[in-house]
Parts: structure tokens; sequence; C-alpha cells
């Protein structure tokens, strides 16, 4: 109990992992169980108010700081309209490890999919995808896949590259996500919101959303009709899957100005391509 009182009289800046897509915190209704949520009821309130009263949060437009609002429980003053700071690494100079570690690629395309029911359901790559015809694929395209699973799904059994020279699992390398993005020539990805800071770079995204209905009926509510707001392909199966990376591997790119428009949905302007000013001075100054 000590520790709500404790950090109750400090300044707290809760950095958060992502600009929601799906529901969060008091908006999310239900678990993945789709049982009504008790979790932020009764005993948990009264202690989480008293390191509420002095937590800040910063969002990315004026559209999610009305979000962080509503799935934080705070008011407005408590939501500072500043951007991401993780985002910052995208605008200032800097050496990728992952472009220099495959620099014998013409191409590098992430996979991070996220994940399901808090990792109790396995996220199998063999099922997921077809790997005969996506690592033939990518070696004639000189181009490596990189799969970053969400850390849930950190003990599965992970893809053998010795058997699949151009498809890379790393997911219990634990590596740095933005690294990752801003290596990526094309992200795959699902429900994450990994790709909402990609949009930053404006580099082509692939949805591969295999299991679509049975994700929004058994797992996680989203903010948005996801069909209408995912800027890139939505691939339903492998074979789709399979065409739209190779479509992009030969320049295809088709959602330029959709991921512009994305872009500034999530982004108020300041927000797009100015590092972040120092958040605990600008909090200071409320």
């Amino acid at each position: 109990d000590s520790i709500f009182y404790l950090t109750g009289y400090q300044v707290t800046i809760n950095l958060w992992h992502g600009v929601p897509l799906k529901k969060i915190v008091y908006d999310d209704e239900y678990n993945y169980s789709r049982e009504p949520k008790k979790g932020f009821d009764g005993w948990f309130e009264k202690k989480v108010s008293y390191f509420k009263r002095k937590t800040y949060y910063y969002s990315t437009s004026e559209v999610f700081k009305k979000i962080y609002q509503s799935c934080f429980n705070v008011d407005e003053s408590h939501v500072v309209n500043i951007g991401q700071v993780r985002n910052d690494y995208f605008f200032i100079d800097h050496d990728n490890p992952f472009r220099e570690k495959y620099s014998e690629y013409k191409k590098i395309i992430l996979y991070m999919p996220t994940h399901r029911k808090e990792g109790k359901e396995s996220m199998d790559m063999t099922r997921i995808l077809d790997l005969n015809k996506l690592n033939n694929l990518l070696k004639v395209n000189n181009t490596v896949l990189l799969i970053k699973k969400h850390y849930y799904h950190r003990h599965e059994p992970q893809i053998d590259n010795k058997v699949y020279s151009n498809v890379i699992e790393i997911t219990n390398e634990q590596p740095n996500a933005q690294e990752l993005l801003d290596a990526a020539d094309i992200l795959i990805t699902d429900y994450s919101s990994c790709y909402i800071d990609y949009l930053l770079l404006n580099r082509p995204i692939i949805f591969y959303s295999y299991d679509l209905a049975n994700y929004l009926a058994t797992d996680r509510d989203m903010y948005f009709d996801y069909k209408q707001i995912a800027p890139g392909r939505i691939c339903s199966t492998k074979d789709e899957l399979l065409e739209e990376i190779s479509s992009n591997l030969h320049g295809n790119d088709s959602f330029f100005e959709i991921r512009k428009r994305a872009t500034s949905f999530y982004y108020d302007e300041s927000n797009r391509k100015e590092v972040a000013p120092d958040t605990l001075e600008t909090i200071l100054t409320l």
C-alpha cells in the first residue's frame, strides 16, 4: 500500500508505450475473455487516485489528448500535447545498428504484430506465414524480414534462420523498437500502434490481419473503425500478404497520400517533425 502514498507526492511523467489504437485502461471495458473488468473499481481506484494527482501524460494531437483524458481518467491539465519523446530518435543524427548489421541486403522489412490475449494465445509463425514462399520472395529481392513479436510471446519457439535464410526472428533479443522502425523500409503489423510511430517516416505499411473478426470479437475493442483508419492494404491471407510485399518491393506505393493524411490525424503539425521539448520543463510551467 505504501508505494501509492509515496508516489502520490511526486511529479510522475507516464511515457506510456504508444498512441492508442486499441482501447486501454478505463476505456477498455472488457478483458480478453469479454467479461466486464473490475480492476479499476473500488480499492484500486482509491489507491490510484493518490498518484494520479501529479501524474502527467503527453499526447500527439488534440484528438488523442481527449482520448488520454478518458482512458487515464484525468482532466485536461494532466495531458500535454507535445508528441512522443521516443520518436525524437527519428529526427536526430544517428547511426542505426540494424542498418549496419543487415547492410548486405537491399531492403529491410519489419514484422511487428501485437500480442494475442496478453500472450495467452500463441503466435506460431509457421502457421501464420507461408515461410517457404516468403523466404524465396525475399531471396529473389535481396531483402531480409525481421520478426519482432510482442514480449508476451518471447518464450514461444522461434523461426530457425538456418532453414529460412532471409527470415530472422529477433523477439528474444529485446531490441529497441524505435531503432527497428527507423531501419525498416517496409513495416508489416496488425493492430499494434507501432504503425502510428512509423507514420512519421512515411514509408509503406502493410496490415496483416488474418484474424480480424476473431480479434475484435474476443480480444480488444478499438477507438476507430479499423478498416477505415488503416493507412495501408489490409491483407487477410498469406497469399495477399505475399502479393503486397512483392508489390511494395517493386516500388508500388499507392498509399503515400493516405499515410500523409493519417499522419495529420495522429499528429498535430508541431509534433510531426520537431524534437519534443523537455517534458519536465513543460510540465513545471503549467
